[in-house]
């Protein structure tokens, strides 16, 4: 017959870090989110569940079901990129597919994938309207708002910042 497990409750200082643990186990997945894809610089991030008021210059995760099954993402419908021109500012692309927020230049989009495959960029000369913005990912290569066009801000998840 086995031993009985003896367990000592006297010890606090044990049973507070593992309360402490299994806490922190059941909040972090919410609060840290890995990209493993080459699209953004940065691979860790700290999501805050307030995506009210975001701004051009940082990242959000967002949901989008239909771009996430046209990028061939099988796992999660989830996203994360930076707002490189939000609702209310001037969005113009020029020629040679450059793309620019208020004049200031931010990404030129190419003519054809890593795969070969011709690629369609966003055509838009204007003010981005209300409730959207134009997402896009540090990486040359990355597929984002200058093919897929702009993002609907309801289908913000939360905000994040960069940890390393």
């Amino acid at each position: 017959m086995p031993k009985p497990l003896n367990l000592d409750f006297r010890n606090w200082r044990l049973w507070l870090a593992i309360t402490c643990l299994l806490i922190a186990g059941t909040l972090l997945p919410y609060k840290i989110s890995v990209t493993l894809t080459p699209s953004l610089k940065h691979r860790v991030y700290w999501l805050t569940r307030n995506p009210d008021h975001v701004r051009r210059g940082e990242y959000v995760l967002f949901h989008d079901k239909e771009l996430a099954a046209r990028v061939g993402m099988k796992k999660s419908e989830d996203m994360m990129k930076l707002v490189g021109c939000n609702e209310g500012e001037q969005l113009t692309v020029d020629a040679e597919k450059k793309f620019y927020c208020n004049g200031e230049y931010l990404v030129r989009a190419k003519d054809f994938s890593l795969k070969g495959e011709p690629l369609q960029h966003f055509a838009f000369n204007g003010i981005v309207p209300k409730g959207a913005m134009f997402v896009m990912g540090e990486h040359k290569d990355s597929y984002d708002s200058r093919y897929f066009g702009f993002v609907d801000k309801s289908r913000i998840l939360a905000r994040a910042y960069p940890i390393f």
